[in-house]
């Protein structure tokens, strides 16, 4: 059977094939490696429509490989994967998409210089007499499939301009607008808060219940358990287990992921110092911002947290100079600070482990010597004018041995690490120069619970060394289990500020979402 659907309000089309008379997709063999290593390799496994299928796995598991394979966008040397009983042909996308595939990616695929609706309708926009494109008709469908995902956005706005969260749900409409068979989410709430995240796991669910097949890749595992049907979990390219949700507690998931028990991350100390404030700021106003004021103490971690455009992020940015000031006035170890730069900021002593780590910290074709050392250049130069290799390489060894980094060579590029070894390579840059403050902008995005647990033991090591520590996120359980205090920021403002025994969802959600609508 051969189906035609009509994007909303505007004359486009876009179709898909299928046969109605079976109702899975279906993987028989299907091997993938690069050179000796096989990072896939599935005997058999059919995915039911009208379900949520959960597959969750450390990162290198094989579950992007899997998804990539039914994508078009990786093409396995051996095996087949059918759907609703039609062969797809292996590494060809647009064939994928003809079969009602899409998958929302945490890459991020967008093109930075066209505009939301160009991004939303590429491939597929109106035109008048087959030459003049049709922008209000574009614009009037992009409209439509933002709503759809709870974004508002202007379609005209440059995507390049829009932050992480918002760029991850401009991904969902654009794959919502395909109306697919089979809709695959990779981690498509890493970068959202609570609010925004619920209204995902809606869209999951109403996919599945109008006879959809959809696969929700996570690493956030309550998520991933409230949401689906049934979960499947890949350990070395295998599936090793297929789980109904009465089995898949949080410890049966993590053993399987691991193939043993996993250590927890260190509890908490109290505040290394004696009350020193590294940063404050009192009266600071940016943009969308403030005027708030606020104070981190040496040996203290301090969350912050709030919907998506809160001013979150936008805070960190000021702090480290990225965005300008305009008003209040920040202190750093009781030192007037105004910042008119990044440079200006690192030589003051403060560090940032951004959000979007490939964009903005990720130096991905050099080696791994130079990511974790890029902080530390000035103090291994000779003279500070003459870097000596083999200072550079010591130090390179010494820093990757202690921010936990695996790999075989520290002369690698760093895209050849997985996601968790990338996140902790970027926090060993700062650790080689101990900044005075050091700024998390979702520390563990988009790493399987492992790495996230080594990650928040060196955050809570570098914290018992006196560092101050500010971190935005998405997650209320992260933030709960790593901070002393956290602040609820609204519309750029502190909605909230609490302590540990005041900690609750109930107060951060509530706090965050007075006056905005939102339950």
């Amino acid at each position: 059977m051969r189906t035609t659907r009509k994007l909303a309000q505007a004359d486009l089309t876009v179709a898909s094939s299928v046969d109605a008379g079976e109702q899975s997709v279906l993987f028989t063999g299907i091997r993938k490696s690069y050179g000796p290593a096989v990072v896939l390799d599935v005997d058999e496994l059919a995915l039911p429509f009208g379900q949520v299928v959960g597959l969750v796995g450390e990162n290198g598991a094989g579950k992007s490989t899997m998804m990539g394979s039914m994508a078009g966008s990786v093409r396995p040397e051996d095996g087949s994967i059918r759907i609703a009983g039609q062969g797809l042909p292996l590494g060809d996308p647009l064939q994928a998409q003809e079969l009602g595939v899409a998958m929302v990616s945490q890459e991020f695929p967008l093109v930075g210089q066209l505009s939301v609706a160009e991004n939303l309708l590429l491939g597929r926009r109106a035109s008048t007499h087959r030459v003049i494109v049709d922008r209000r008709a574009m614009n009037a469908a992009a409209r439509g499939m933002l709503a759809r995902v709870g974004l508002d956005v202007s379609p005209r706005r440059r995507v390049d301009s829009l932050s992480v969260a918002q760029r991850q749900l401009i991904e969902l409409a654009k794959a919502l607008g395909r109306s697919p068979h089979v809709l695959i989410l990779d981690e498509p709430t890493s970068a959202l808060g609570p609010a925004e995240s619920q209204h995902v796991l809606e869209l999951a669910r109403k996919v599945a219940e109008e006879g959809g097949l959809v696969i929700f890749v996570g690493h956030r595992l309550n998520e991933v358990r409230d949401v689906s049907d049934r979960i499947v979990v890949m350990r070395n390219g295998r599936v090793v287990a297929d789980l109904a949700p009465g089995e898949a507690t949080e410890q049966r998931l993590v053993r399987e992921m691991v193939g043993e028990e996993l250590a927890s991350a260190p509890p908490i100390g109290e505040p290394s110092s004696d009350g020193v404030v590294a940063f404050q700021a009192d009266g600071l106003e940016a943009e969308g911002l403030g005027p708030l004021d606020l104070a981190v103490h040496a040996g203290e971690v301090l969350g912050i947290a709030g919907l998506m455009g809160s001013g979150r992020s936008r805070l960190l940015h000021v702090i480290m100079g990225a965005r300008p000031s305009t008003g209040g006035q920040m202190r750093l170890g009781g030192r007037q600070y105004s910042p008119r730069s990044a440079a200006d900021a690192v030589t003051a002593g403060i560090g940032l482990v951004p959000e979007d780590r490939k964009g903005q910290a990720l130096l991905a074709d050099a080696p791994i010597r130079w990511n974790v050392t890029l902080a530390a250049l000035r103090r291994l130069a000779w003279h500070r004018l003459v870097i000596v290799g083999r200072t550079e390489r010591r130090a390179g060894t010494e820093i990757v041995a202690r921010a936990r980094v695996r790999t075989r060579s520290i002369e690698l590029p760093a895209r050849s690490l997985s996601g968790g070894n990338q996140q902790r390579m970027i926090f060993g840059r700062w650790m080689a120069v101990r900044p005075k403050l050091l700024l998390l902008d979702e520390p563990t995005r988009g790493v399987d619970v492992g790495a996230k647990a080594e990650i928040y033991r060196l955050i809570e090591e570098e914290r018992q060394e006196g560092m101050a520590i500010l971190v935005v996120s998405s997650e209320l359980e992260e933030l709960f289990s790593i901070c002393h205090r956290i602040i609820v920021l609204r519309r750029g403002r502190i909605a909230a500020e609490l302590h540990r025994s005041e900690f609750s969802k109930e107060r951060v959600i509530g706090a965050a979402a007075i006056e905005q609508g939102v339950a």
